[in-house]
């Protein structure tokens, strides 16, 4: 699966395993789980999430949207669902393996944003 974040800072984040050891030094672990686990769901999320470490959150109510959160033990994504095309993918928790592309917007340990850190 591809992953990408607008922001330049998260971006950075995700994928320096030292700013992650330094940010949630008790999570590390987590955080790195779950990004390898995205990466390597090849063609698309329903990889990811058949292996029953990654879960998908409940999404908030509203008009369908293709938003998605999805958790590895504390560590939870946020992002922006894609398809093949990069085309959003609107409820993406119902069309996983529609899922090739994750716009990442978010990663929280515990609560604490690393967008919010990273900015």
């Amino acid at each position: 699966m591809i992953l990408t974040s607008p922001d330049v800072g998260l971006a950075h984040l995700l994928v320096s395993g030292a700013l992650l050891a330094q940010m949630w030094p008790g999570a590390y672990e987590e955080v790195q789980m779950l990004i390898q686990l995205l990466k390597l769901a090849v063609p698309s999320l329903a990889r990811a999430l058949s292996g029953g470490l990654i879960t998908t959150l409940t999404p908030p109510a509203g008009p369908p949207s293709a938003q998605i959160s999805l958790a590895y033990r504390t560590a939870v994504l946020s992002g922006t669902a894609g398809n093949r095309a990069g085309e959003p993918v609107t409820t993406p928790h119902l069309r996983a393996a529609e899922v090739w592309r994750l716009q990442i917007t978010d990663l929280a340990v515990g609560g604490v944003s690393g967008l919010r850190l990273a900015g």
